[in-house]
């Protein structure tokens, strides 16, 4: 018996880092419109306060905010290990730079493992070295 071709491509999928990214980015608007002290944009209030209602009549968080991955074994923390990674490579680089206060390389590596002790130190280095062209000290957690 042959199984069913289903065609995929009908409905793009979002992966679930994109999906993550979309909502930092969202919370991010959040707080700036509450450090400005301007009211949130509509569309945003609104999408915020269906989701919080669903979630407080029972629907699972995952589900509402998107967040569940689209395949078994898919990681659900890519977002954040991302987020480490940016942060590391452009302290590195912008330690490094030329300056009154330049850092050697061994010595701005040492200095941020002390901050991120979530991360080790040789995994900062390796991510800094694979980084070869984002080595910049402004970075931003939009696509690559």
């Amino acid at each position: 018996m042959r199984k069913a071709k289903v065609n995929s491509n009908l409905i793009p999928v979002k992966s679930l880092i994109d999906r993550q990214r979309n909502l930092y980015s969202i919370a991010e608007k959040i707080e700036l419109f509450q450090k400005f002290g301007e009211p949130l944009p509509e569309d945003i209030s609104e999408w915020l306060h269906r989701a919080l209602k669903n979630i407080a009549c029972g629907s699972d968080a995952n589900e509402v905010f998107n967040v569940i991955p689209e395949k078994q074994g898919v990681r659900k923390d890519g977002f954040l290990q991302e987020k480490r990674r940016k942060l590391a490579t452009a302290y590195i680089a912008a330690a490094t730079e030329d300056g009154a206060e330049k850092k050697t390389l061994t010595e701005a590596i040492k200095k941020i493992s002390e901050a991120m002790p979530a991360v080790k130190k040789s995994t900062i280095r390796k991510n800094y070295n694979k980084a070869k062209t984002l080595r910049k000290p402004i970075f931003s957690f939009g696509k690559k």
